[in-house]
């Protein structure tokens, strides 16, 4: 091997090397980013009221504040006794953005929860979804997976939901896996008919990792259903969904 072509080898080998070296060193960046944004906005949250037959009540978010760091974000769900406590942001146009975006919208391989244009940002739909990525660091909707035991799902009853004008209070009633089926695509909760079927369908059906709370009958006429997804931990190719009714709807103080 002549000493000229050696030396481009060892050029290209370097080359790559730098690369990766600099990949690399991206890529855990991103990831401290990632984490650290999140832990910092929850400075923006104060734990509120959990009275559920409030009149009104003192929203602990301060929403001018997470709008500085990003115009897209819209709520705050909160689950007590958990570490799910995250901004909630919905994309003008793709509805995947936020699987691989921080809150601040930069790259982020854990996402940050969010909604799809489905769905009104107002959680008027009679079924609204909201997804979070099943991270090994037990961040985002991680948790979700452990209301699969029967002890977790009993011991936390509520969702809240935070907007800049009003509180919403979701009774959890199932957690169970699903398959990958895009729930509002593949089903029109709008249509009473189709509601209430995809219920009946899912509800009560035995399962290691499924929990119900007893006898409760949910009415596509009225009933607003709140979804949280995430993957199933084990096999990212089926969802875990926690759902909760919604039982309260509560103003800010004025």
């Amino acid at each position: 091997m002549s000493k000229k072509l050696l030396r481009t080898i060892l050029i290209i080998v370097a080359i790559i090397a730098l690369c990766v070296i600099a990949y690399c060193g991206w890529y855990i960046w991103q990831y401290w980013h990632g984490h650290e944004l999140g832990d910092s906005l929850k400075a923006n949250w104060g734990r509120g009221s959990e009275d559920i037959t409030a009149k009104s009540v003192e929203i602990p978010v301060d929403f001018d504040s997470l709008h500085e760091v990003n115009p897209e974000i819209y709520a705050w769900i909160y689950i007590p006794g958990t570490d799910i406590s995250y901004p909630v942001l919905q994309h003008d146009g793709d509805n995947g953005y936020y699987t691989r975006r921080a809150e601040d919208g930069n790259y982020f391989t854990g996402g940050c929860i969010y909604s799809e244009n489905y769905n009104k940002k107002d959680f008027s739909d009679p079924m609204t979804v909201l997804y979070g990525h099943n991270l090994r660091s037990g961040k985002m909707f991680a948790q979700l997976n452990d209301f699969s035991d029967v002890n977790v799902f009993d011991e936390h009853r509520y969702i809240y939901i935070y907007t800049p004008d009003k509180m919403l209070v979701y009774e959890i009633f199932a957690a169970y896996p699903f398959s990958h089926r895009h729930l509002l695509l593949n089903y029109d909760f709008t249509d009473p008919a189709q509601f209430d079927a995809f219920f009946d369908d899912v509800m009560y059906k035995p399962g290691l990792s499924s929990n119900f709370m007893d006898n409760v009958e949910l009415d596509g006429t009225k009933d607003k259903i709140l979804t949280l997804s995430t993957c199933l931990r084990g096999d990212n190719q089926q969802r875990y969904l926690v759902q909760g009714r919604l039982i309260s709807e509560i103003p800010a103080k004025k």
